[in-house]
């Protein structure tokens, strides 16, 4: 699920998977993961298909962690908002370039969400499927007459959105990606490039790093994740605007979290690799937030 902040990508998930009406906007933290069973028609027979979808956190320049959470997909729905453009620029812009950085090329659905509304949009139907042709027609993508690449959206009414999973479903299953045993390893690689040349310097290519990072001493992301969104939001982080003070704060936090499963040694130094990736940030006076990150871990070490 690829798309700008506010788009509306996780209360699509919620009305599809839950059947849950929820119009409200909260930035999502990371990655959030849900699995939702379906059956796809076939010419030959139906198909029960485990569709496991990633709903990415919307903000520019978590590249390491949208690199990270490209590995291995199978295809990719765009979001986009009616009443704002930028986010249909974006797919062109960023979230197409980034995630074919990583998965050279796989099957796209697209949407505009936010049809319900009455005026104030930026584009139409007409502009979204300019893009969709632009990526599918000369692929060898085929879906059944009833099914389409773009869709206009709405969670209040709920037009498009079983259709558009639906699509996403068929793609997979005829994609043949999925069965190549070295795809997932060579996407694995591109991604360790990438972080090795990720900028670290700014609050939010820190907090990108740090996140990734915590995430590797995982087997289940998933598990990472729900951890990391609880220290993000006890050391206060507003995941689109991070600032330094409450980064380090995180740190130690994060370090702490470690404790409760890792080895001394492995905490003290992934907690020494994060202090200094957060006091590269470039900003002034915050000497005494790391003292306090310090404090923080101290009675663990």
């Amino acid at each position: 699920m690829l798309g700008d902040c506010a788009v509306g990508k996780t209360s699509l998930i919620r009305r599809y998977a839950f059947n849950r009406l929820d119009d409200s906007y909260r930035a999502t933290v990371g990655t959030k993961v849900t699995t939702k069973h379906l059956k796809i028609k076939t010419p030959n027979k139906t198909e029960n298909l485990k569709l496991v979808l990633w709903d990415l956190i919307g903000s520019n320049g978590y590249n390491a962690l949208h690199a990270m959470t490209f590995v291995g997909a199978d295809a990719a729905l765009l979001v986009s908002d009616m009443t704002r453009r930028e986010t249909l620029e974006n797919f062109d812009d960023y979230w197409i370039p980034s995630l074919f950085n990583i998965v050279d090329s796989v099957p796209l659905v697209f949407v505009c969400n936010k049809a319900d509304l009455n005026g104030g949009f930026e584009f139409g139907f007409e502009d979204l499927l300019d893009v969709s042709e632009e990526y599918n027609t000369d692929r060898d993508y085929n879906l059944p007459d009833d099914l389409k690449f773009s869709y206009t959206t709405s969670i209040k009414s709920g037009e498009g959105i079983e259709e558009a999973f639906q699509s996403v479903g068929h793609l997979v299953l005829r994609n043949d990606g999925h069965t190549n045993p070295v795809k997932e390893l060579y996407e694995g690689l591109l991604f360790t490039d990438i972080c090795r040349s990720s900028e670290r310097s700014t609050p939010i290519g820190a907090l990108d790093a740090i996140i990734v990072d915590f995430c590797r001493g995982f087997e289940d992301t998933r598990m990472a994740m729900y951890i990391l969104r609880q220290e993000i939001a006890k050391a206060g982080i507003d995941i689109r605007k991070p600032v330094k003070q409450n980064i380090l704060k995180l740190v130690g936090f994060l370090a702490e979290a470690e404790s409760g499963f890792m080895d001394e040694e492995t905490v003290y130094s992934n907690f020494t690799r994060r202090i200094n990736w957060a006091r590269s940030i470039k900003e002034q006076k915050y000497h005494h937030y790391v003292e306090d990150a310090f404090e923080i871990l101290r009675p663990r070490i």
